[in-house]
Order: C-alpha cells, then sequence, then structure tokens
C-alpha cells in the first residue's frame, strides 16, 4: 500500500512504495523557489541501509507522519516546465505565483489572448482547454496555469507582459493591466548564493532512480522558536529580509520523520510565510448539514452536482481560515502576522459566488464564540494603519482591492455595521493620503458606504455619504479635463433608492432613469441592481407595463448570469414578486412567491434576513388574493418573517418596521375569521405591532414621512374594526379610526405632491370609511379628490373603480341634502372613459418568459427608453469631443 506524504509547504504529494526501498514515484511538484528534486541515495551514515533496517525506518516515518497531520493549504500547484530550468525561469515563474491571486482576480483572458496566439505562446488546443472554463476567474486561472508549461525558447514571460501591457480594451482596462505589470515587476525575489542544501532534479547514471536526500535533525522545535523561518516575498514585510537560501537550509534541516518532532507543523502564509506548530487536539465546528447534502446527492442533477461541489468548496476554505483563527486565539502565530493578508483568506475572498454560502458557516461559528468576520476586520484595520505609517510601501493599491472584496464578503454574511467599519477605514486611509490616484477609490468607497447604509435604512448616514461622494466625483471631473473616468451609474442608483424611501417618487424616478443609461453593462451584478431599482420606482410611480418590463428582464438577465442559486436572483425574483403583489394580484404572483421562499431557503440554508422577507413576499401575495378567505397561511408566513427578523435584528433597528406592519395587517385580516371572543385581542396583537412599527419610522424617517403615513392609515384599519372600547383607549375605536386616517392624509399633503399616489389612496380610504360612518359630506371631499387627480396607466386598479362607484352612489341618493344627481352622471361618464382607458383584461404574467433567454443590456434598453438612450448617446459624443478640445488646448 503506497503512502502520499503531503509536503506542507508546496501543496503537493510524494509516493513512496516500501517494496522498492529508497525509491519514490512522485507527481510534478511546484516548489516556491523553482527548484526540482535531485535524486539520491537513502543514507544512514555513510553506508546503504539493508531492507531489514529500511522497513522500520519507513514503519517510523509513516506514523509519525501520520500522526496529527494537518494540511491548511492545498491550491493546486502549477505544472514545471520540463527539463532544465534557468535561473531567470524560475523567478518568473515565483512571480506568477505570488501575484496568482490578483491574475485570477483582475485578468480577462480575452483581453490578452490574441497576443498569446500571435506569438505563439497559447495554441489552438490550449483556447479549448481556456474556454472550459465557466468563469472569468477559472479562465484566467487556466492560462497561468498554461503559460509555465511553455519552452524558454518562446520566452512566454516576456510576450505575456508585453500582452498585459497592451490589451485589447479601453483606457480603464489599460490602467488595471498597468497594476498587475507593476505588480509582477515589483515582486522581490531573493536569489540563493549557492546551490548547497537545495533539490535539484538530475538523471542518476548509476540506475536512473529518484531517491532521498540526505537529512540531518534539528534541535527540538521549542528551541527554535527565537528565530522563526522566515521566507520573505514583499521588501517591506520584514525589517531584516533573509535571504532565501537560509530558510530553505533551515527548511531542508528540519527531519519530519525524526523521532525528536513530535509536534506537527504546518506553514501559514501572510506577509511572510513560517512554519509553526497545528492546533492541538484541533476538531472544526463547522460542517455541510447533512440535509442538504442527503437533498443534493439525492436530486442525481447537474445542477445538484454544481451546488454540492460549491458547498464543499466553501466549506474547505472556510475550514481553513478556521484553522488559523484558532492559532490566533492561541497565540501561537508570529508577530506581525496580519490574518487579512494570508493566503487563506485571498483564496477565499477571490471566489465572491461563493460569500453567500458562508453565512450559515459563520452564525455557526458565532454561536460559539468564533468571530472571523471581526478578526479579519481588526486585522485589516492594523493593516492600514501600518501602511499609513509607511508612504513608500507598494502594497497600497492592493490592499484597497482586498477592502473592498472583504466588504462585500460581509454584507454577503449580513454583518453591515463591520463592513461599514471597514469602508470607513478606507476612505479614512485615503483622505491620508490625499493623492489624485486616490479620488477614485474613495469615490468608489462613498457609493458602496452609501448602499450598505441604504439596505438597512439608515437615510441620514447615506445622505452624508452621497455628498461626500458626488464631491470627490467632482473633483475628478474638473481634474479629467472632460473625459468620463467615473461611471456614475451605482451612485445615481443608490440616491434614487433613498429618494424613494424618503418618498420623493417623481425624484427617485428621474435618478433611476439615469441609473439605467450610466450603469456599466460589463457588470452583471450591477445591472441587476438598477434595473430591479428601477422596477421598485415605476412601481411606485404605477407605471405598471414598464415596471412589468423592467422585472421580466431582471429575472431573465439574472438566471442567465448567476443561475437560479444565487442572491443576485433571489433579489431579481422579488422584484417581480413585488409588482405582482401591488398590482396583478392573481394567483401566479403567490406562484412566484412560494418559488421564492423555496429558492431562499436552498441558497441559505439557515435563518436569515432573505428568508425572513421571502416569507413576507409570501404572506403579502396570499392577502393580495384574499387568501384570507381559506386558511391562515397567510398568517403562518406574517409571523414567520417577523420572528426570524426579531432573531436576526436588535430591538428597534429600522429594518424591522416593514416585518411589523406586514405582520400587524395580518392580525387585522385574521380577526374577521376568528371566533368572537378572541377578535379584540387579536386586534389589540395588531394594534401594538403596529404601534412599534411605527415607533421605529419616527426615531428614522420623523414624524411627518411618507412610511409614518402610511402606517397610520393600517392603524385607522384596525381600529375601525374594532366593536366596543378597551380601558387604555381614551375614545371609540370608531373616533380612533378616524383619527389617524386624517393624519395620514394630512401628513401626506406636507410630504408628497398632490398627484400623489399615495395621497390618493389615502384619500380614497379615509373618504370609504367615512361613507360607512355616515359622514357623507366629508367621504364626497375626499373622493373627489381621488377621481380629479388620479391618471390613466392603462392597468386597472379595483380601489379607483370602488371610488367611483361610491361617489356615484352618494351624488345620485334621493333626498339627502348632499345629493346632485347632475354631477353623479358626469362622474358615472368619467367612469366609463376611465374603464375605456384602463381595461380590465389585463393578461398574467408569463412565467414561460422567465425562462427565456435576455437580450443583450444595450438593445433592451434602446427598446424600453428610446428617448433616454438617445440622449445618452449624444452627451457622450458631446463629452468626448469637448475631452478631445480640452486636451489639444492643454
Amino acid at each position: 500500500m503506497p503512502l502520499t506524504v503531503f509536503s506542507l509547504e508546496d501543496r503537493t504529494s510524494v509516493r513512496l512504495f516500501p517494496r522498492n526501498y529508497g525509491t519514490i514515484r512522485k507527481r510534478p511538484i511546484d516548489f516556491p523557489n523553482g527548484f526540482t528534486p535531485q535524486p539520491r541515495t537513502w543514507r544512514t551514515g555513510n553506508s546503504k541501509q539493508s531492507p531489514a533496517s529500511a522497513s522500520k525506518s519507513f514503519d517510523k516515518m509513516t506514523s509519525t507522519l501520520r500522526k496529527n497531520t494537518f494540511v491548511i493549504s492545498e491550491m493546486p500547484a502549477a505544472p514545471l516546465v520540463p527539463g532544465h530550468v534557468s535561473g531567470m525561469d524560475r523567478q518568473n515563474l515565483m512571480r506568477l505565483k505570488v501575484n496568482r491571486i490578483a491574475l485570477v482576480q483582475e485578468l480577462k483572458v480575452e483581453h490578452i489572448l490574441g497576443s498569446l496566439i500571435r506569438n505563439g505562446i497559447v495554441t489552438e488546443q490550449d483556447c479549448r482547454r481556456i474556454e472550459t472554463g465557466r468563469t472569468p476567474q477559472d479562465r484566467a486561472r487556466i492560462l497561468i496555469d498554461i503559460l509555465p508549461t511553455k519552452n524558454k525558447e518562446s520566452d512566454w514571460y516576456k510576450c505575456f507582459r508585453d500582452a498585459l501591457l497592451n490589451p485589447e480594451g479601453g483606457s480603464n482596462v489599460k490602467q488595471r493591466y498597468r497594476s498587475l505589470v507593476e505588480f509582477l515587476d515589483n515582486t522581490m525575489i531573493h536569489r540563493p548564493t549557492s546551490q548547497a542544501g537545495k533539490f535539484s532534479e538530475t538523471e542518476s547514471r548509476a540506475n536512473n532512480k529518484i531517491q532521498y536526500p540526505r537529512y540531518k535533525a534539528l534541535p527540538l522545535i521549542s528551541k527554535r522558536q527565537t528565530e522563526p523561518n522566515v521566507l520573505n516575498l514583499e521588501e517591506e514585510a520584514a525589517e531584516r529580509p533573509r535571504d532565501l537560501l537560509s530558510v530553505n537550509n533551515d527548511i531542508d534541516k528540519m527531519s519530519l520523520w525524526s523521532g525528536e518532532s513530535q509536534k506537527p507543523m504546518m506553514l501559514v502564509k501572510g506577509f511572510f510565510h513560517q512554519w509553526i506548530p497545528t492546533p492541538d487536539n484541533f476538531r472544526s465546528l463547522i460542517d455541510l448539514p447533512s440535509s442538504v447534502r442527503h437533498s443534493l446527492e439525492k436530486a442525481g442533477t447537474q445542477e445538484a452536482y454544481d451546488l454540492l461541489r460549491q458547498e464543499q468548496t466553501a466549506l474547505h476554505y472556510l475550514r481553513r481560515l478556521e484553522v488559523i483563527s484558532a492559532l490566533a486565539r492561541r497565540r501561537q502565530l508570529p508577530v506581525g502576522f496580519e490574518l487579512c493578508m494570508c493566503d487563506t483568506v485571498q483564496e477565499l475572498l477571490s471566489h465572491p459566488e461563493l460569500f453567500h454560502l458562508y453565512l450559515k458557516y459563520v452564525r455557526t461559528l458565532q454561536d460559539a464564540d468564533v468571530n472571523i468576520a471581526r478578526d479579519m476586520t481588526t486585522s485589516y484595520a492594523s493593516v492600514l494603519d501600518m501602511l499609513a505609517a509607511d508612504l513608500t510601501s507598494g502594497l497600497h493599491r492592493q490592499v484597497v482591492d482586498i477592502g473592498f472584496k472583504l466588504v462585500e464578503l460581509l454584507v454577503a454574511v449580513e454583518m453591515w455595521s463591520l463592513a461599514e467599519e471597514v469602508l470607513q477605514n478606507i476612505i479614512n486611509f485615503l483622505r491620508a493620503n490625499p493623492a489624485i490616484e486616490n479620488w477614485i477609490d474613495e469615490y468608489k468607497a462613498l457609493v458602496k458606504l452609501m448602499a450598505v447604509r441604504n439596505d438597512t435604512y439608515e437615510l441620514q448616514a447615506a445622505q452624508q455619504s452621497y455628498f461626500s461622494a458626488a464631491q470627490i466625483a467632482f473633483q475628478v471631473q474638473m481634474m479629467s479635463f472632460g473625459q468620463k473616468v467615473l461611471n456614475e451609474g451605482r451612485m445615481h442608483q443608490e440616491l434614487g433608492a433613498m429618494m424613494l424611501e424618503y418618498g420623493s417618487i417623481h425624484t427617485s424616478f428621474s435618478w433611476c432613469k439615469q441609473a439605467l443609461q450610466e450603469v456599466d453593462p460589463d457588470d452583471p451584478e450591477a445591472v441587476v441592481e438598477v434595473v430591479t431599482h428601477a422596477v421598485m420606482t415605476h412601481c411606485a410611480c404605477w407605471q405598471v407595463k414598464k415596471a412589468e418590463t423592467l422585472a421580466i428582464f431582471a429575472v431573465q438577465f439574472a438566471l442567465d448570469r448567476f443561475g437560479k442559486h444565487h442572491p443576485m436572483y433571489l433579489k431579481a425574483l422579488n422584484s417581480l414578486c413585488h409588482l405582482s403583489n401591488e398590482f396583478k394580484q392573481d394567483s401566479i404572483g403567490v406562484q412566484l412567491a412560494t418559488e421564492l421562499l423555496e429558492t431562499t431557503e436552498k441558497v441559505y440554508n439557515c435563518e436569515t434576513l432573505h428568508l425572513a422577507t421571502a416569507h413576507r413576499t409570501l404572506s403579502k401575495a396570499l392577502m393580495a388574493v384574499q387568501g384570507y378567505r381559506v386558511n391562515d397561511d397567510y398568517y403562518t408566513h406574517a409571523m414567520e418573517a417577523v420572528r426570524i427578523a426579531r432573531g436576526q435584528l436588535p430591538d428597534g433597528h429600522a429594518l424591522l418596521h416593514p416585518f411589523l406592519a406586514n405582520f400587524a395587517m395580518a392580525l387585522q385580516w385574521k380577526s374577521l375569521h376568528c371566533p368572537k371572543e378572541v377578535k379584540d385581542s387579536t386586534l389589540r396583537w395588531a394594534e401594538t405591532e403596529a404601534k412599534l412599527a411605527l415607533n421605529i419610522i419616527i426615531n428614522h424617517y420623523g414624524d411627518i414621512s411618507l412610511r409614518s403615513a402610511q402606517v397610520h392609515t393600517l392603524l385607522g384599519q384596525i381600529y375601525s374594526k374594532r366593536n366596543e372600547k378597551h380601558p387604555d383607549m381614551n375614545d371609540q375605536p370608531m373616533v380612533l379610526a378616524e383619527k389617524h386616517l386624517v393624519t395620514a392624509v394630512e401628513y401626506l399633503k406636507l410630504c408628497q405632491p398632490s398627484s400623489s399616489n399615495y395621497l390618493l389612496l389615502a384619500h380614497a380610504t379615509l373618504g370609504t370609511f367615512l361613507t360607512v360612518i355616515g359622514k357623507h359630506d366629508k367621504a364626497i371631499y375626499h373622493l373627489k379628490q381621488v377621481l380629479m387627480s388620479v391618471e390613466s396607466t392603462g392597468h386597472y386598479l379595483r380601489w379607483v373603480e370602488v371610488c367611483f362607484q361610491t361617489l356615484i352612489t352618494l351624488l345620485q341618493t334621493e333626498g339627502a341634502s348632499f345629493a346632485n344627481p347632475e354631477e353623479g352622471d358626469r362622474m358615472q361618464v368619467m367612469l366609463s372613459q376611465w374603464l375605456k382607458n384602463n381595461p380590465k383584461e389585463d393578461a398574467p404574467i408569463d412565467k414561460t418568459q422567465l425562462n427565456k433567454a435576455p437580450p443583450i443590456f444595450q438593445d433592451f434598453l434602446e427598446k424600453f427608453d428610446t428617448w433616454g438612450s438617445a440622449v445618452h448617446k449624444i452627451q457622450n459624443i458631446k463629452d468626448s469631443v469637448k475631452g478631445v478640445s480640452l486636451f489639444k488646448i492643454k
């Protein structure tokens, strides 16, 4: 039975066969210093071992190796160039390896592949292999693995470097790739002064066998801890850089199968590499839930297999990080080691498609008082402090990029406060180095900070972030001489989202249209974000048909770019459900909301705010189709949503109010179909939840706002269903109901224009209530306010027809003081015209459209907003001409 010995430094293996004593068969190993093993004979002293003694040594060696062995890094090694490897090739190999993560993350092979093909570096077979990669990162990784396999006569590294300097792309692409070239050129690799103690690969003249070199035992580990082994890959990483030879000599002297080394060692990598003892009796706290594993294995489809592979990969990365975190807590990491800069974290951050899978594991670790996210945030702050003290360091660009990736991870695991902390640290760091090249990074950080604050409804803080971002954008535009170097699509989208929450509907709509025109079409995540926000804005303006077009495109686009089991698809599907709940209100909406809930459960496999939102969406869908007449599912989902939200958020958090308001509405409808003896108590419960929501809204939005008016309307509806006065109530239920409904109208008059749809709906609710309680004169006034201002949107709205019918009935009441038959006839004509312009026969959403391939975003946008697209093109031409003119003047 062969034994596989894992190299802790090189993450590769050597297979030992006990029947051929002293002989090994090995797979290619990518050594960090570029060397390959030299065949030698295993000796004890000055004589060859006998088979018997070799067998004993082998047994002892295997037992020592197997004991407590833990491999922390298992990155696949790049293949070695066959034959002789020159010193320069070794350095080029090391440059690729040190900068592998940056290359994989930033490089898009289509930008340089043409140059490499023309120079004969990449063949057709290589191209087919590269195309097997599913993502840009996969294709870049395959290309980087292919390059070292080329012979040295091809001068592959020079061709690769020249291709990076002259990519097939715009100025932004060239700027990014110049940074990659700087990373490669500035990689410090200390050349050895001697080959003593190194492994090398030569042919044995005697028997052409590869055999073990001679090893000498070192003292115990405890005696060596005063002077650790350091491999310095960055010039600024250590105060006194050591020669690479001394490091390898120390490693070569370490006898892994000596009886003296009872404690297993492993290699951790940060700014430097170091061998340290592995944790004793370490056992991981996280594992893939058995229910998830069984369900995916049972499915047996390719999609299920890919999901299982993703889950296993995410678990693997986080377990490696868990080990390093355990070492940090036990103070076994070397002084100066930074968690956020180690290779394990870099590998984890280089796969953003897995970020959402970490959420359940991070929660498990938090329950065990292991806060990896906090550890990474603290480490990152330390790195920024260190770089701020050393302005000559060349790591600024790399560290800022790591910070942006860390923020995306923290947002994905719902740690917004930590994400905000990291962004604030980045902004402070960049402001401490007020160079022009830092302005764009500062702008990106401010826009992302604005997005995080919008997501958590911290609107005042988001407003401050916007002001700062707009100021930086103005400075960049002034210094760019008319050249458009900033993409402001995301900032305009976040500004529109903030305005929508404040209730500035038309302002939000304007920024939304501008964001659609300016978003980067090559950034699929940004496209989904902007389009889904546009759905919400068009719904607020009651432009139902355009909102439906946008929502269907968002689902198609997210499904095509990200797949069904991804947060971006859930976001797009949720926007379609919002449209259906607000306007369609049919069984298709219930089906879509059910699919949203089921997919969310499969994606996250734990309780999260995304799951709470899915429950709330399904509850609203069931209430929209009057599902409360059939069963209590609407109530069950509303209660589950608020339960999960309260478990994830602290009391009084701004994100709680929509869940509380929805639960209060569900309780209100439940009271209509429960026994009389519990009806009043159910409504009191609904009142309590609605008042909690109102208090949260007042604390975050102010007393007078769109959201507070909506909750006052809800409270009026709750009081209108109560039969008797409770001891805690100051007035009769109907009096309180009228007060809250009037308050809602008055607040909306202050914060909304007279034609606002939200104001008209509040007038309609109050007018209908006044009709029920017999205050007909007031009811006629409010109903007229609705019908004189309502616009035809091409979509039938039932509550508008109810307003017409109610007003016509009141005006045609015989003998009443408020009767006016002639005006009633005019209203009847207006109703007929409105029904003609807004027919009831509104086709439901066709679910088969959702699985179709989406059109190209630019083509879709030109058809959707012809006028806006034409204006945007003209503006771009004008800006480019202006930029050329200014350049010539300069």
